[in-house]
Order: C-alpha cells, then structure tokens, then sequence
C-alpha cells in the first residue's frame, strides 16, 4: 500500500464505542457513540398510538436506547464514521 493513499477499513457499528483510524483526520480513535431517532422509533410511537397510548406513553420509545439508531462520530474532527440502524 502507498504511503498517501486512501484505504478505507470496516464502518465501525455495534452499540459501543470501537476502536478504528478515521478515513478524514487518519488519526487511530476510539469512536464516540450517539443515538437518534429512526424509524423504529418513529414506528413504535406511532403504533403505540394506535393502539390506544395517547397520555404519554406513545413517547415512550423517543427514551429507549433500543428503539434508536447508533452513529460512531470521529471525536477529534466530528466526521461520522458508521452508522447502525435497529432495522
């Protein structure tokens, strides 16, 4: 492999932070992990209120971790690295 090059290794996924080099800054950096909303979340609030949960609860899955998509964000230049979707 030259010296330069651009060689890009597996997207860091999974639930916890990993371990790789960043494809932008190619510094070696554990990855910091946060959670958003996708589509699971959105599916299960809107399937909670269909089935009746409308005091609140149809909220529920907004702070469930399960329910949220996991992005690994480089911590020294904020490029997301990967990304894993609960579906």
């Amino acid at each position: 492999m030259q010296a330069g090059s651009n060689f890009v290794g597996p997207r860091p996924t999974g639930s916890y932070p990993t371990s790789c080099v960043c494809w932008n800054c190619q510094k070696q950096v554990v990855t910091r992990v946060e959670k958003k909303n996708g589509l699971v979340t959105w599916l299960s609030c809107g399937g909670l209120i269909l089935f009746g949960c409308i005091f609140g609860c149809c909220l529920i899955p907004f702070c469930v971790d399960a329910c949220k998509d996991t992005v690994h964000i480089c911590p020294n230049c904020s490029t997301v690295l990967g990304e894993q979707k609960v579906l």
